[in-house]
């Protein structure tokens, strides 16, 4: 009798740990506690479960879901990392299969907690997201450093400008683009980012610009009617404080550069296209011919022709200023040497008069003749 009962029990006891212990429930309602064997399923979802970073800030709750998006699922035994895969959809063990990509993130969390309903006990569930998704863009155009940056998935188009260094001083700011997957999309209402998305941020009219030169670097400014170069450089950052002297504004559609001092630059009114050099010591000025010191004279804005042949000592008995020639990016030019403008770089030639011209060629010729006197002479003595 007694091995009869030893032997019932111990049936009885094989079928009670044989019992499912996720169905199984105690008199108090004990929380669940799942166990999860499949070691192979395991492995192959270790990409889904990497460890995630904390959000930047608050997410919208119609953020729309995408691959590489971070879930947290609360179990009643702890919590899992999960993340969306490259087919849009979560690998919930134990539950399946559920797919969430281009769904708001509201009805994502829905569709996740009713998933997880199939196995666990939703009074002891949860979900929200862990962190998002990051992907490449392309930022190109008017901005300081264009290129490629990786942006999360609620980043916004000026978002993206401002990480690549802002917009330059050119950048038309009201004429951004987005180009994706072969349409163009307006950015005027700052709309969330997608990857691959190409962003342009176009130059204003470049004849409706100016542009400086100083210490090496480059800034290029919008135009603006009536605005001194003092005021442009205040625009622009530009650091004026190393010992400049000399500025330099070209013309470029009149080929044409005009040189002030330093001090002018408070009245010097801009216009479009304006080419302006800052220098830390003035040019030269190149003098040559009928003078008494050949070479280069400091360059000056103020000197005539006639000021820079004076410097130099031009003896007006031998020099000719009527005929003054000014040779300029190697070309010849002829010049009024009273009112005559000088740039930095010239040549100014100052050719001597036909008198002393004249005068050489008659000692020239008294020479030859003195010559070939003396050789004749010397060749009949000795015959």
């Amino acid at each position: 009798m007694i091995r009869i009962f030893a032997i019932f029990f111990l049936a009885a006891l094989s079928l009670a740990n044989a019992q499912d212990p996720l169905t199984a429930r105690s008199a108090t309602n004990a929380i669940p506690m799942p166990t999860f064997i499949d070691e192979k399923g395991a492995m192959q979802r270790e990409w889904m479960l990497q460890n995630p970073i904390s959000l930047e800030g608050p997410i919208d709750s119609n953020y729309v879901i995408g691959p590489g998006d971070f879930f947290e699922i609360l179990l009643p035994n702890g919590s899992e990392f999960l993340q969306v895969s490259p087919e849009g959809s979560l690998a919930i063990q134990g539950c399946g299969m559920v797919d969430v990509s281009g769904l708001e993130l509201k009805n994502a969390k829905k569709k996740i907690l009713e998933k997880l309903k199939i196995r666990y006990d939703q009074r002891f569930t949860g979900v929200h997201l862990a962190q998002l998704r990051r992907f490449p863009v392309s930022v190109q155009g008017a901005v300081l450093n264009p290129g490629q940056i990786i942006v999360s998935g609620q980043a916004r188009a000026k978002e993206a400008i401002y990480m690549v260094g802002s917009y330059k001083h050119t950048a038309n700011k009201d004429s951004v683009y987005i180009y994706r997957k072969g349409d163009t999309i307006s950015t005027a209402e700052n709309i969330i980012l997608q990857a691959g998305d190409i962003i342009e941020v176009p130059h204003k009219d470049w004849r409706k610009t100016v542009h400086f030169y100083y210490a090496g670097k480059t800034a290029t400014i919008p135009y603006f009617p009536e605005r001194t170069i003092k005021e442009y450089i205040k625009e622009a950052g530009i650091n004026i404080d190393q010992n400049f002297t000399e500025v330099s504004i070209r013309f470029p559609e009149e080929n044409f550069t005009r040189w002030i001092n330093i001090n002018q630059i408070n009245n010097f009114v801009l216009e479009p296209m304006n080419e302006v050099g800052f220098h830390i010591q003035a040019p030269f000025v190149y003098v040559g011919g009928a003078v008494a010191a050949v070479g280069r004279v400091p360059y000056t804005t103020s000197m005539s022709p006639a000021d820079y042949v004076a410097t130099s000592g031009v003896t007006l008995i031998t020099g000719d200023m009527q005929r003054i020639t000014v040779v300029r990016n190697g070309k010849r030019i002829s010049t009024d040497w009273a009112t005559g403008e000088i740039l930095p770089g010239d040549f100014i030639e100052i050719p001597r008069t036909v008198y002393e011209q004249t005068k050489d060629v008659t000692y020239f010729i008294a020479s030859l003749v003195g010559i070939v006197a003396t050789t004749l002479t010397i060749y009949l003595a000795t015959r």
